[in-house]
């Protein structure tokens, strides 16, 4: 009898703008491709893709972005035309490559997200708090000696009935924040 196959988390990441996507898989191996080979065309080969499709992919993640992800130089009789990755094209390279590296790694060992929020969470003691209409920004004072201000809703500070002089807990995370009362 066959052992039953255990489970483990697995993800797909792209980004996107408030358009829709604009990057992720595809487009990364493809602008990863050019990088090694120097050209679309030899990238798209390599990856099993039509020039047509490859050439389409960059196009349209271009066009979200509002900026080119490579440079292309045209050859004359003899070849020698090619493609390279503009800055933008080397800085999504490079923070996709991250991003895929943290996911793989987070899919291998997911305790790792423990570690995370250890490392991004913090305790502070409120010092001040000034509203600004239906938000009030309060300002912290970390116990590392630094001072952090935090934007947040007044019915926030009302249903944890936060004051100056509290000590407080905060996570952060590149997104959202969480605070709670300690």
């Amino acid at each position: 009898m066959s052992e039953v196959a255990k489970p483990r988390p697995a993800f797909k990441v792209w980004l996107e703008t408030d358009e829709g996507y604009v990057f992720g898989p595809g487009v990364y191996s493809l602008l990863k491709k050019v990088k090694e080979t120097g050209t679309l065309k030899a990238a798209a080969e390599s990856l099993d893709m039509s020039y047509r499709f490859a050439w389409g992919l960059v196009k349209k993640a271009e066009v979200k972005l509002g900026q080119p992800l490579l440079h292309s130089h045209k050859g004359g009789r003899a070849g020698g035309g090619g493609a390279e990755l503009t800055e933008v094209g080397l800085q999504f390279l490079e923070d996709f490559s991250k991003i895929e590296l943290l996911i793989n790694e987070l899919s291998k060992d997911p305790g790792l997200l423990e570690q995370f929020r250890s490392i991004n969470q913090v305790e502070a003691d409120v010092i001040e708090i000034q509203w600004v209409g239906e938000r009030a920004d309060i300002t912290l004072q970390l116990k590392e000696s630094a001072n952090l201000i935090v934007s947040v809703s007044k019915k926030l500070i009302g249903e944890m009935k936060i004051g100056v002089g509290d000590p407080v807990s905060i996570e952060l995370t590149s997104i959202t924040g969480k605070i709670q009362k300690i």
